[in-house]
């Protein structure tokens, strides 16, 4: 397969918001955690809601890791794509359970990307020479 024409806008798209959700992750809890500029999202006492802050940031690591990965179609970044997104929807799924589907406008959106990126990864895992 030659790589350097290769373009699959799936794996763009999954890396893009990946790459999103990293980095506004690591802005909110940045914010939170050094200057209290964010109010709490959950309706959580502070010291369960600060115990969200160092999975959080090590999944924005895995997702940044990812994107790089599958713009450049390595198996690495397949592997850390996927383990980001389960972790996404462990998040996801774990808020969800908080707040007794409260804050349903933010969870059906991820919950949607987060089957979907799984899915379309494991279809295109040809890609990445895995299991071939």
């Amino acid at each position: 397969m030659d790589k350097g024409k290769k373009f699959i806008l799936g794996l763009v798209i999954i890396a893009v918001i990946n790459l999103f959700v990293a980095l506004m992750t690591i802005s909110f809890w940045l914010g939170h955690l050094l200057a209290h500029r964010f109010p709490n999202t959950l309706p959580v006492p502070d010291n369960l809601y600060n115990a969200f802050a160092i999975p959080d940031l090590i999944l924005s690591a895995i997702l940044i890791i990812s994107s790089y990965g599958l713009l450049r179609f390595k198996k690495t970044g397949y592997i850390f794509a996927l383990i980001g997104i389960g972790m996404w929807l462990f998040d996801v799924l774990l808020v969800t359970g908080l707040t007794g589907l409260f804050r349903l406008s933010l969870v059906v959106p991820s919950l949607l990307f987060c089957f979907w990126a799984i899915f379309y990864l494991w279809k295109r895992r040809d890609v990445f020479q895995l299991f071939s």
